[in-house]
């Protein structure tokens, strides 16, 4: 018995001994890991925010420029950032060990840091070598602020710059110049005076949409009369149906009517002015037109014309969106951006090619198909109405100080709209003007969470009128929903219409003022909020970790 007792004690006290050991390992191993815990985490924290400095400085899509390198390893030798215990830094020798700098695309730069000694102290007894190497990396990104700010529109020289007024005045199609000019040149002295009615229908009418078209007419007996709808590329379509010209022989001008039991499907189809000319034809066979300075014209869709022009100078970007019907697919880019990432084509040929972005949303896409005009049925749904649940773009508070009185009240006219003022967002007493002149960086990142800022591509031509084309963008041109003066600043800001640069009429918007300005004037850098998109190589810069 007493033996037994012995043994037992003597176990125990074996056991004892091994856990002592255990828990003097674990001790060791802990109070080391510890320390490489606490060294990893400060080298983490410097390699980020040194690859951040460093994408700061990057000047090229792919590859690293000497500044972005210089930057990294300045603020990684800094005293006040170097951690102790690393290794000597030469990061662009290739050996990751010493720290590594790399810069593979799409403004991006990967940085490992030089590696970090952590001497072990009791665990060096436990452990093999007297030492561990402690690595961190990081990978930063410049990007360009979220997509949400990109409308579906475009703009084209002479419309991208400053004070425009888009617009549709009621009643009837946008002021029209000169008919285009079309072959035949037509009979000089055969008719006057042609007008078609009703001038002008909305979108997504369908056949039969019936018009009369109506002018006078001398020395005629005995002729057929058709209409034949243009636009300015020259494409044309015949409407069915004929009339007979009354016996206008005798001297003078006299009226005739064409009773036209339908547009052309295909002009009621396509958005934009069309011109209506008038084809003749006596008993014998022979054809005679009117001539094209008489055209008469039709505008189909409710559409904003910018500075009183016809010619597609600011209009709608056909974009395919996934979350909704084909219908919503322009009131919802407003409200929520357009869904595929846009950017710069490296090519100006017009038409560019593929364009496939109106049936499915493909990104990147920088060759974009067009609508000309912009219409205010889906513009006042984006902007006002909303789209289902989905309230509209400018249905939204206005930024606290932003108002016209220095407050946050939104417009004072029903619908009560956001009310941010541009002038708001400039820095250091500039003015508008100054905005539209592109001083560099006048204006706050703040601007950025504004519904009323935006972004539109810019294309190299005037998109075809009265039809759709695929055209290359070549630029993004900043701009905001203001009809603000030039000389309003931040504490002087003016007098602003009852919604701010919006016109309604019959509850539609008929005139939208905006003010477009060069990048320039934006801040350089903003912070990262969410949603950002790949950099387009110029304009503000969001800093991103992005690994």
């Amino acid at each position: 018995m007493r033996q037994r007792v012995q043994d037992e004690r003597g176990a125990t006290a074996v056991m004892v001994a091994i856990f002592a050991v255990v828990l003097f390992m674990a001790g060791a191993v802990a109070v080391d890991m510890g320390q490489a815990y606490a060294k990893r985490s400060a080298l983490q924290s410097n390699v980020d925010m040194a690859v951040m400095a460093a994408a700061a400085e990057l000047t090229k899509a792919s590859g690293c420029n000497t500044e972005v390198v210089t930057k990294a390893e300045e603020f990684l030798v800094k005293a006040a950032n170097e951690v102790h215990g690393q290794v000597t830094m030469d990061l662009d020798d290739g050996d990751p060990i010493d720290g590594e700098i790399s810069c593979p695309g799409n403004w991006r730069v990967n940085l490992i840091a030089p590696r970090a000694i952590v001497e072990l102290t009791m665990g060096k007894a436990f452990e093999s070598g007297d030492s561990l190497e402690v690595p961190a990396h990081a990978s930063a990104q410049i990007k360009s602020p979220s997509q949400t700010n990109t409308l579906p529109m475009y703009a084209v020289s002479g419309c991208d710059s400053g004070s425009q007024v888009l617009t549709d005045p009621p009643p009837g199609p946008a002021p029209v110049s000169a008919a285009p000019a079309t072959t035949p040149v037509g009979d000089a002295d055969l008719q006057q005076a042609l007008v078609v009615t009703p001038n002008d229908v909305d979108s997504d009418v369908p056949t039969p949409y019936p018009v009369v078209l109506t002018g006078d007419v001398k020395d005629v007996k005995g002729w057929t009369a058709q209409a034949v709808f243009y636009n300015a590329d020259g494409t044309s379509y015949t409407a069915a149906g004929t009339a007979t010209v009354p016996d206008t022989t005798g001297g003078g001008y006299k009226a005739f009517s064409i009773s036209v039991p339908t547009v052309p499907a295909e002009v009621l189809a396509a958005n934009g002015v069309w011109w209506v000319r008038v084809q003749f034809t006596s008993p014998t066979g022979v054809v005679h037109w009117t001539r094209y300075q008489d055209s008469a014209p039709f505008t189909v869709g409710d559409l904003l014309f910018c500075d009183g022009m016809v010619s597609g100078n600011f209009g709608t970007l056909r974009l395919a969106r996934n979350d909704v019907p084909n219908g919503a697919w322009v009131e919802m880019n407003i409200i929520r951006g357009v869904m595929p990432h846009l950017t710069i084509n490296a090519s100006i040929l017009v038409p560019c090619s593929p364009v496939d972005s109106d049936h499915a949303p493909v990104s990147p896409t920088d060759c974009v198909s067009t609508d000309p005009g912009f219409p205010n049925e889906a513009a006042t749904d984006g902007f006002v109405n909303g789209s289902g649940s989905t309230p509209g773009r400018l249905d939204a508070d206005t930024t606290p100080g932003c108002d016209r009185n220095g407050g946050s009240d939104r417009t004072p006219e029903s619908p009560n709209l956001n009310d941010d003022l541009l002038s708001c967002y400039i820095v250091g007493g500039h003015s508008v003007g100054d905005v539209v002149a592109g001083e560099n960086n006048i204006l706050s990142a703040d601007i950025f969470d504004s519904p009323r800022f935006f972004f539109i591509p810019v294309i190299p031509v005037e998109a075809a009128n009265g039809a759709s084309g695929a055209y290359p963008i070549i630029a993004f041109r900043p701009g905001f929903i203001t009809n603000e003066s030039m000389a309003a600043t931040a504490t002087a800001r003016g007098a602003i219409s009852g919604h701010n640069g919006l016109t309604f009429h019959s509850g539609h918007i008929e005139q939208i003022n905006v003010v477009l300005f060069p990048e320039s004037a934006l801040p350089g850098t903003a912070p990262p909020i969410g949603g950002e998109i790949d950099y387009t190589g110029s304009g503000t810069k969001v800093l991103a970790l992005v690994e």
